[in-house]
């Protein structure tokens, strides 16, 4: 078999695992979106030969400070596919570091440049040897053992946007080329209604304020047919909690009821 049709043909097999991708994340129902975050990011590692990933989702503050480097940009929910708490612990440090003057995530930096475009860095490409001998590049990179990063960035509005981030940590593997990050970004190309239940399932995009973690497992027990007390019992909590999980959720999405909730994840408001 010739180069090309070899190229070809793992090309149509990368493609054709996204396209199933897309119907395996479209069966996940509403109350399920942690699950099928987790699903998403084990596919993208797959697609580009990663061993980890996480999710971002960024807003833009509408009270940024004169000067401010990242814009006004700041990420506001996190989750990684693999060893989670670890590296949120990991992630917290390295959000103080972007707010220090001890130099920041280059990165960052570049991306808030480019906000409101889809698209994809290769961390190796836009580094500068100076970076890899940062203070914040050994706290968030080589104490971590990540060897490398690749990233894309999905756009929802002017002031919100998915970022992916892909890990390599084992020395043995090559640095991430385009071509893995791209196959990447082709799978979350068809996924525009798939970055807005996740972030509306975080608080993101349209509520007034994002969501604390006990709003959010009550919330998701909201997508579902449970009462109020059946909720309670699932959770563990006192219906008298419950109840006011479940007001604090619909003032911070502006809705009066289950059945406005689900207009949202429909899109049909918001």
């Amino acid at each position: 078999m010739a180069e090309g049709d070899i190229r070809s043909n793992a090309a149509e097999g990368l493609h054709a695992r996204a396209f199933a991708l897309w119907d395996e994340l479209a069966a996940f129902n509403a109350a399920s979106s942690d699950d099928a975050l987790l699903h998403l990011l084990a596919t993208l590692c797959e697609l580009a030969g990663a061993d980890n990933a996480y999710w971002l989702g960024a807003v833009r503050m509408a009270n940024a400070m004169p000067g401010d480097l990242l814009n006004g940009w700041r990420p506001r929910a996190v989750r990684y596919l693999h060893h989670h708490d670890r590296e949120v612990q990991a992630f917290a440090d390295g959000v103080k570091l972007l707010e220090s003057d001890t130099g920041g995530d280059l990165h960052m930096f570049e991306q808030v440049r480019h906000a409101g475009t889809f698209r994809t860095t290769l961390l190796h490409r836009i580094a500068t040897p100076e970076f890899f001998e940062s203070h914040f590049y050994d706290v968030i990179y080589r104490r971590r053992g990540i060897t490398d990063a690749a990233f894309v960035v999905v756009p929802l509005n002017a002031d919100c946007e998915s970022y992916y981030c892909l890990q390599r940590s084992d020395a043995d593997k090559p640095l991430f080329d385009q071509g893995d990050i791209d196959q990447a970004a082709f799978a979350l190309r068809g996924l525009a209604w798939f970055q807005r239940q996740l972030m509306l399932s975080h608080g993101l995009q349209i509520s007034s304020a994002a969501l604390t973690d006990g709003e959010r497992r009550v919330l998701n027990e909201l997508l579902t047919d449970k009462t109020e007390k059946a909720i309670a019992d699932s959770l563990g909590l006192s219906k008298t909690t419950v109840h006011s999980y479940v007001r604090s959720v619909y003032g911070k999405f502006a809705v009066r009821s289950r059945a406005g909730l689900a207009a949202l994840w429909l899109g049909q408001g918001g």
